[in-house]
C-alpha cells in the first residue's frame, strides 16, 4: 500500500504525507541528527507500548486507516547533503529500530548517529524489540504514515524548531487520545464503522466547542480530562500528583480494557447509577441502546442482591443480609461441589494459609469475602496468592503478630485494600493494586529463617516450600514462583 507521492525538490518548505518506507526510501538525502539535538531517550515501557500497538495495529482486519504518526520536521542541508531532523527523532530511531528487528537491517539513507548514553538507550530498545516484535511483518512500514514538513533554509528550521517546542500550541494528550481511540473504532467490522467513527469524531468535537471551565488557558476537553476525571480517578489515599502528559495517555489510553466481540458495545458495570443494565451499544445513528440483565434469582442465598458494605434494614433485611453472608463465607471455605476455582483458593488457604498467625488468617478470609461478594468466583484464586503473598511478608518480619498488625495492614497502607475491592470494578484492578506493592518481597529478599526451624516462621517457610514445590533455602524468588503459577494454570 505504498501509494503516497515522495517529495519533489521544494524553494523553501514542502509539506506532505509520507510512509516510513518513502521517508527512507533512495529518492531522499540520507536522514540525520543535527549536534543541538537531545540524544534518544524513549524509555522500555515507550518502546514496548509502540510495540504492543503496532502489533495490534497490524492484526486488525483490513481494510483499515493507515498508522498515523504525527509530524516529522526535516531541514534539507543541501550543502551536507543530509536531511537532518528537527522533530521527530524520537519517533523514528524507535522505528529504525524496529525496522532492524524485523529485517535485520537499518533502512536506507539511515545516517543517525547517537552519543554513548544514547547508545544504551538504543541497545536496551533493541533488546526489547527483540522480545515483542516476532509477530510484526514487514508491511507494517508502508503503513506508518507521516505528515513531513520540510524546509531547506536553516534560519527557518530553527523558527520551526522554537515555534514548535516553546511559542506554539503542541499536541495534547487529549488530541492523542482521540486519535487512538478512533483508531480502535475502525476496527469495527462491516459498513457501520465509517459512520461509528464520524458519530464518535462529531460527539468529540462537540466538546472541545464547549465552554472552558475555571481557567480560559485550557480548552474544554482538555480541562475535563486533566483537571477532573483524572482526578478523580487517580488521587486516592495520598497519592495526589499533578497529571502529566504522560499520567493521562498512561489512564486513558495504554490503561484502558480491550474490544471485547462487538466494537459498538461496552460492557456495564453495576453501581448506583446502573442497577439493570448489562452492556450499552452505539448505534449508526448516535443513539445508545441498553441490554438489560437477566432478572433470574435463584433461590440460594448467595445469589440474593446485596452488597457487603450497603446500609442494613431492620427485620427481614437483617436476616436476609445475614444469610447470604454466611452462605458466601461457607461455599468459600467448607461446601462441597463447588466451582474449581473456589476449591483453588480453599487449597491455598488449607496448606499455607492455615501455617500464619490466626489474626492473618482472619485478615486473608475477610478480604476474600469481600472479593468473592464483588466479582463471585473470576479470578479468586489469582487473588488469593497475591494476597497470601502480602500476608506472609508479616509473619516474616514480626515473630509475634498481634491483633494490632492486623488493622495496621488496612490502616498504614496507601491504600486500604478493602476500600480497593469495594470501588473496583474488575477483578484485575484489585489484583493489580496487590501486585504492584514491591515492597513485600523486601520481606522474602531478607528473610533468613532456618528451613530446619520448628518456629512459627519457619513452620511458614515450610509450608510456602511445600505449596510451590520447592527446595530452596530462601524465599527471596517467591513472586517468580506465583507468577510462574498463574502462567502454568493459563496454559
Amino acid at each position: 500500500m505504498d501509494t503516497k507521492t515522495p517529495f519533489e525538490p521544494a524553494d523553501s518548505v514542502s509539506v506532505g504525507v509520507q510512509t516510513f518506507a518513502q521517508l527512507f526510501s533512495g529518492q531522499g538525502l540520507p536522514l540525520a541528527i543535527d549536534t543541538y539535538q537531545r540524544g534518544f531517550v524513549w524509555n522500555d515501557e515507550k518502546i514496548k507500548q509502540l510495540a504492543l500497538d503496532l502489533a495490534e495495529y497490524q492484526d486488525t482486519q483490513d481494510p483499515k486507516p493507515d498508522y498515523y504518526m504525527g509530524t516529522v520536521l526535516l531541514h534539507r542541508n543541501d550543502a551536507k547533503q543530509l536531511r537532518f531532523i528537527i522533530d521527530g527523532q524520537q519517533r523514528l530511531t524507535a522505528l529504525c529500530l524496529l525496522h532492524s528487528a524485523v529485517r535485520g537491517n537499518l533502512p536506507g539513507n539511515c545516517a543517525m548517529t547517537y552519543s554513548p548514553a544514547s547508545a544504551r538507550r538504543i541497545r536496551s530498545a533493541a533488546e526489547v524489540y527483540r522480545q515483542e516484535a516476532p509477530g510484526i511483518c514487514d508491511e507494517i512500514f508502508n503503513r506508518i504514515v507521516f505528515t513531513v514538513v520540510m524546509v531547506d533554509d536553516v534560519d527557518l528550521a530553527f523558527t520551526f524548531f522554537d515555534t514548535q517546542n516553546n511559542r506554539g500550541v503542541p499536541l495534547h494528550a487529549t488530541d492523542l487520545l482521540k486519535a487512538h481511540h478512533l483508531r480502535v473504532v475502525a476496527g469495527a467490522q462491516g459498513a457501520q464503522r465509517e459512520r461509528l467513527q464520524e458519530v464518535c469524531a462529531r460527539r468529540w468535537e462537540g466538546l472541545q466547542q464547549g465552554s472552558t471551565v475555571i481557567s480560559h488557558e485550557q480548552e474544554f476537553t482538555a480541562s475535563l480530562f486533566g483537571k477532573f476525571l483524572w482526578r478523580a480517578r487517580s488521587w486516592t489515599g495520598k497519592q495526589v500528583a499533578s497529571a502529566s502528559h504522560d499520567a493521562l495517555l498512561h489512564e486513558f489510553e495504554r490503561d484502558t480494557w480491550p474490544v471485547e466481540e462487538d466494537h459498538a458495545t461496552v460492557p456495564l458495570y453495576s453501581s448506583r447509577n446502573n442497577r439493570m443494565g448489562a452492556a450499552l451499544t452505539l448505534n449508526a445513528e448516535g443513539a445508545c441502546e441498553i441490554q438489560l440483565r437477566p432478572l433470574v434469582l435463584g433461590s440460594r442465598p448467595t445469589d440474593l442482591p446485596f452488597a457487603i458494605r450497603q446500609p442494613i434494614h431492620k427485620g427481614i433485611g437483617f436476616f436476609l443480609y445475614t444469610d447470604k453472608y454466611a452462605a458466601l463465607l461457607r461455599r468459600l471455605l467448607h461446601d462441597e461441589a463447588v466451582a474449581p476455582e473456589i476449591l483453588r483458593a480453599r487449597e491455598l488457604y488449607q496448606t499455607l494459609v492455615m501455617t500464619n498467625s490466626l489474626f492473618l488468617r482472619e485478615i486473608h478470609v475477610l478480604a476474600l469475602l469481600m472479593f468473592a461478594d464483588q466479582f463471585g468466583d473470576s479470578r479468586l484464586w489469582e487473588f488469593s496468592l497475591w494476597l497470601e503473598h502480602a500476608l506472609g511478608a508479616l509473619r516474616l518480619n514480626q515473630d509475634q503478630v498481634r491483633r494490632e498488625t492486623a488493622q495496621k495492614f488496612f490502616r498504614d497502607a496507601d491504600l486500604n485494600l478493602l476500600d480497593v475491592i469495594a470501588g473496583a470494578y474488575r477483578p484485575e484492578q484489585v489484583i493489580r493494586h496487590l501486585r504492584q506493592n514491591t515492597k513485600t518481597d523486601e520481606a522474602y529478599a531478607q528473610e533468613q529463617v532456618q528451613r530446619s526451624g520448628s518456629g512459627v516462621q519457619a513452620r511458614y517457610k515450610q509450608a510456602v516450600l511445600r505449596y510451590f514445590h520447592k527446595e530452596a533455602d530462601s524465599l527471596q524468588h517467591k513472586r517468580q514462583w506465583i507468577e510462574a503459577a498463574l502462567r502454568e494454570h493459563r496454559a
